[in-house]
C-alpha cells in the first residue's frame, strides 16, 4: 500500500497533537533571570499568604514563591460549554474564605451576558453560583459543585448586606 504526502501530513498532525497533551502543561517554573514571565509586570488580583493569584481569560493562575523560584499553574478554568464564549467580568475577589472568579458567558448568536461566578476555598473543589435561596426568611447564595447535574445546592452562604 502506497502512502501519499497527505496521509503522512495527517499522521504527523495527529501525533503532534497527541504529544502536546502529555505532562503538566499548566505549570510554568521560572529559574532563569532572562525569562520574564507574563505576570511579573502585573499586580496580582489577590494575594493569599505567599501566593499571588491572577484572573486569566476565564481562568485563575496561582503563582507560588518558594526558595527564590516562582512557579505558576492554572488552578481553575471554567468548564467549556458548546457555542459559548467567555470573558472576565472583573478582578478576582477573596472574601477571607473563598477566592471568587466572575465571568460573562455569551451564547453564540445571542446578545447579552449570562454572568457566572465560581469559587473555591482550597483551590481543588470548585463551585458555581446557581442563585438565591431563602432559609428562615434570610437570603442565602446557593452554590453547586462544578460539573454537578443536580438542581440542588451543595452549599449555601448567608448574604450579609452592609
Amino acid at each position: 500500500m502506497a502512502v501519499n504526502s497527505t496521509q503522512c501530513w495527517l499522521v504527523f498532525v495527529v501525533c503532534a497533537s497527541l504529544s502536546t497533551g502529555c505532562g503538566e502543561p499548566n505549570v510554568e517554573t521560572v529559574t532563569s533571570p532572562s525569562i520574564i514571565p507574563w505576570w511579573q509586570s502585573l499586580e496580582p488580583d489577590v494575594k493569599i499568604g505567599q501566593d499571588d493569584f491572577y484572573a486569566g481569560t476565564c481562568s485563575i493562575t496561582q503563582v507560588s514563591h518558594a526558595a527564590g523560584i516562582e512557579t505558576a499553574r492554572v488552578i481553575f478554568e471554567i468548564p467549556s460549554r458548546m457555542l459559548k464564549t467567555c470573558e472576565n467580568r472583573g478582578p478576582l475577589q477573596f472574601d477571607g474564605e473563598y477566592i471568587i472568579l466572575s465571568v460573562c458567558e455569551m451564547s453564540f448568536g445571542a446578545g447579552g451576558c449570562a454572568g457566572g461566578r465560581y469559587r473555591s476555598a482550597d483551590f481543588e473543589l470548585w463551585e458555581e453560583y446557581i442563585g438565591v435561596t431563602w432559609i428562615n426568611s434570610e437570603e442565602h447564595e446557593a452554590w453547586r459543585k462544578v460539573g454537578s447535574t443536580s438542581s440542588k445546592a451543595d452549599s449555601v452562604k448567608k448574604v450579609v448586606r452592609d
